[in-house]
């Protein structure tokens, strides 16, 4: 993948291979950053810089090869259709506007894009109340702008977010998990089972001598855990004429204006996803699943709802522990880590990584502040050594480096395990999710209903360490 996409960067800028620094490595000008951030937001640049930095670890890219020639040659080509279909669509808009006097009011726009069909591009109806006053007010007749409830018609929002939803969706499931940090270290399964159960085995051998009959080999080692699949949602209300200040405001930190950032948008990209991220990386860290039975409709969730939603790894990694489970590796156990010892520590759990998952690649998934325990106990230790990781904060003589988890902060724990052991569960019949908008007088109720697990695939793939406060009985 990341091929195609140094393909789209280098043909962007029209080059054959990126610059290279006296390091003789790739790397990305700041003018190039800014273009690239303008056109695809800081989160592209920053996981293409590392993508770029993973790709180069064996020497620089060869952006002349024949491959990247036949995949800027692909890009060209797609980039050229576009600029025919755009200008076959100008010049059919022409005729329109000749052949009409009025346009047609909240007319969606119908892009097509090679071997996908057509899409269609949600597009604001800036007729509508909630629009037109906002428009009014960015255009600076101030005077449009009036605080009552009437501001917005409740029922014109949950048409356009309808139709905003109709348009949109996948991208919107898609921030669900793009948006998380966690999945970045894991391998996502789609599946429409409630329950996943790991299929393949850990296989200690393949080879063997050549002789002409069927003699399978492979000692089979194998402890599969069952994943279960939660049906997550989120009930939101909201009273849209109490946001309008916070929503003028979004829109000028962004530089946006109504139109590129209607106000159904922000409700779902500005006040609720970047909320429902910080819940599922609680949930799918910590996470403990109790089922809750409201009395009936309009019982308030319980206040430990996020906790509740689901099963977290780390809990999973608690209830392993608990049952005592020898399959898992469990490393340094009953030591409380120290600012004293924590060095000395992680490198002994290190060393206690099974060896034949010793010299591979993996994260250390831990608590941020034992990380930063660590890192400072480590400077003290070794005031003159030179980080020559820069970023990466890697244990010393191995392939295991550190990586904060977010949900994990506080539990002063910490595991290993390969990212195709550590899974992230999804439906894979995107239309089983729903999200949605009612009305009530003056209030919206914002609906949103998908399913997410995580878990791991196998127990001998992993290496974890719990804290003693952290275990049963403790």
């Amino acid at each position: 993948m990341f091929k195609q996409i140094l393909a789209v960067v280098l043909s962007i800028f029209g080059m054959s291979h990126l610059p290279v620094n006296k390091e003789g490595k790739s790397f990305l000008t700041d003018d190039m950053k800014a273009k690239l951030r303008d056109e695809y937001g800081d989160k592209f640049v920053t996981k293409f810089e590392q993508d770029l930095a993973e790709a180069e670890k064996d020497g620089p890219v060869d952006g002349k090869s024949t491959e990247m020639t036949e995949l800027k040659n692909q890009l060209t080509k797609i980039k050229a259709d576009f600029d025919a279909a755009l200008k076959d669509k100008a010049d059919l808009q022409g005729k329109i506007d000749i052949l009409t006097k009025e346009e047609e009011k909240d007319n969606p726009v119908h892009v097509k894009l090679q071997g996908q069909g057509v899409k269609t591009a949600f597009k604001p109806n800036m007729s509508l109340v909630h629009n037109r006053v906002i428009d009014a007010y960015f255009k600076g007749d101030v005077s449009a702008m009036y605080s009552t409830d009437t501001t917005i018609d409740t029922s014109e929002l949950q048409a356009e977010f309808g139709k905003y939803v109709s348009s949109e969706k996948l991208e919107i499931l898609r921030k669900i998990t793009n948006d998380l940090t966690c999945t970045d270290h894991m391998t996502t399964v789609v599946t429409d089972k409630s329950e996943w159960r790991a299929s393949q085995a850990e296989i200690d051998s393949v080879l063997q001598q050549f002789v002409p009959y069927w003699t399978p080999t492979g000692k089979v080692k194998f402890s599969p855990i069952t994943i279960k699949n939660f049906i997550l949602k989120v009930n939101q209300p909201i009273k849209p004429a109490d946001i309008i200040d916070q929503y003028i405001g979004y829109l000028y930190d962004e530089n946006l204006t109504p139109d590129k950032m209607p106000i159904v948008k922000y409700i779902v990209d500005g006040l609720i996803l970047p909320k429902l991220s910080e819940d599922l990386e609680t949930a799918m860290a910590i996470g403990d699943f109790k089922e809750f039975v409201p009395a009936g409709d309009g019982t308030a969730a319980p206040e430990t709802a996020v906790v509740d939603s689901m099963d977290g790894y780390l809990t999973i990694l608690k209830d392993l522990k608990a049952a005592a489970d020898a399959s898992v590796t469990w490393l340094l156990d009953g030591v409380t880590l120290t600012a004293e010892n924590i060095v000395a520590s992680v490198e002994s759990a290190v060393d206690a990584v099974a060896p034949k998952y010793r010299n591979k690649r993996m994260a250390i998934h831990a608590d941020p502040d034992l990380i930063r325990m660590y890192n400072r106990a480590y400077q003290t230790k070794y005031p003159n050594t030179k980080n020559e990781d820069k970023n990466e904060n890697r244990v010393d003589f191995t392939n295991f480096y550190f990586v904060p988890m977010e949900g994990m902060i506080g539990s002063k724990a910490f595991f290993l395990t390969p990212k195709v052991n550590f899974k992230h569960l999804m439906s894979r019949d995107h239309r089983e999710a729903k999200v949605y908008m009612q009305v009530q007088n003056y209030d919206v109720k914002v609906f949103i209903e998908f399913r997410k697990g995580t878990g791991f695939a196998m127990k001998e793939a992993i290496f974890a360490y719990l804290p003693p406060e952290a275990e049963p009985g403790a």
